[in-house]
């Protein structure tokens, strides 16, 4: 199965995501990832939904009843040559005072940061895609990664197409 990544611009009132969401769960369809936002207009959200499925069709149908929902401006398929698509993750790991350095020197190859220090833990912080973030994981198995939390990622596209210039034409500005 292939990840789709699906942006949509949205009124920002309450029961939108919801709604949303159902038009995949009528299809059996599970959401990896779902992460709302305002965005730089007031009262509209940008939301970024990944989604895996054998078929695009099937996403582009989605996208197209997603697109008859009254509170929808607009909704796309991001295709991943034409768009940046990011996480942030905190990963919180033992750091005995003789391992600290080594860990920092890890997190900066990664270009990470440390978010909190504490006696006996590192508490990092990474922004990346996938496999960056997958890939600081597996280097900081061996000291023993004690917790992780992460974001949903948020996407957009490259350059100029901006998915908002249907709504910034309207009269809600």
């Amino acid at each position: 199965m292939k990840s789709y990544v699906i942006s949509v611009i949205v009124d920002n009132n309450e029961g939108q995501l919801l709604r949303i969401c159902q038009l995949f769960n009528r299809r059996g369809y599970n959401l990896e990832s779902v992460t709302a936002g305002e965005t730089e207009t007031k009262n509209i959200s940008r939301l970024t939904l990944i989604v895996k499925a054998e078929r695009e069709e099937v996403i582009q149908q989605i996208v197209k009843q997603i697109k008859k929902l009254e509170c929808v401006y607009n909704a796309i398929v991001l295709e991943e040559k034409n768009s940046i698509c990011k996480q942030m993750m905190f990963i919180k790991v033992k750091a005995k005072k003789e391992k600290k350095q080594e860990i920092v020197n890890i997190v900066n190859i990664f270009r990470g940061s440390i978010a909190d220090v504490a006696e006996d833990s590192l508490t990092i912080e990474i922004t990346g895609d996938e496999n960056k973030l997958e890939g600081l994981k597996n280097v900081l198995l061996p000291f023993g990664i004690l917790e992780i939390a992460s974001s949903g990622f948020i996407a957009i596209e490259r350059g100029v197409p901006v998915l908002s210039d249907v709504y910034c034409k309207s009269s809600i500005v």
